[in-house]
């Protein structure tokens, strides 16, 4: 794995984010108010980053754990692929419950 420096993330670097003129790797260690992180993500409709920090105590198998379900949770990286299954999913689900709750209405006759 190629080496990427910590990242401060500072008012003008979280800007930079935020719009876009910046892009980091999911997992580059990044360094902010609340310590220290792992970067997962940037929302770019909100502008919103999103980032798996380490809590005070944890060893390195407890906060690689949690940016590992960070990462299956949020589909980033190596499990962007199974978003697309998940997706659809998700609207066969709707489709069922959309058919069930049309099926459980009584239909009123006038």
């Amino acid at each position: 794995m190629p080496y990427f420096p910590t990242i401060e993330l500072t008012p003008q670097v979280s800007m930079l984010l935020a719009r876009g003129a910046l892009q980091l790797n999911p997992g580059q260690w990044v360094r902010g108010e609340k310590g220290r992180g792992r970067y997962l993500r940037t929302d770019p409709r909100t502008g919103v980053s999103y980032i798996s920090w380490v809590r005070p105590g944890d060893d390195w198998r407890a906060a690689a754990d949690r940016f590992h379900r960070a990462c299956r949770k949020g589909f980033i990286g190596k499990y962007r692929p199974l978003y697309e299954a998940e997706k659809a999913r998700r609207e066969m689900a709707r489709q069922l419950a959309e058919l069930n709750s049309q099926e459980a209405e009584p239909e009123l006759a006038f």
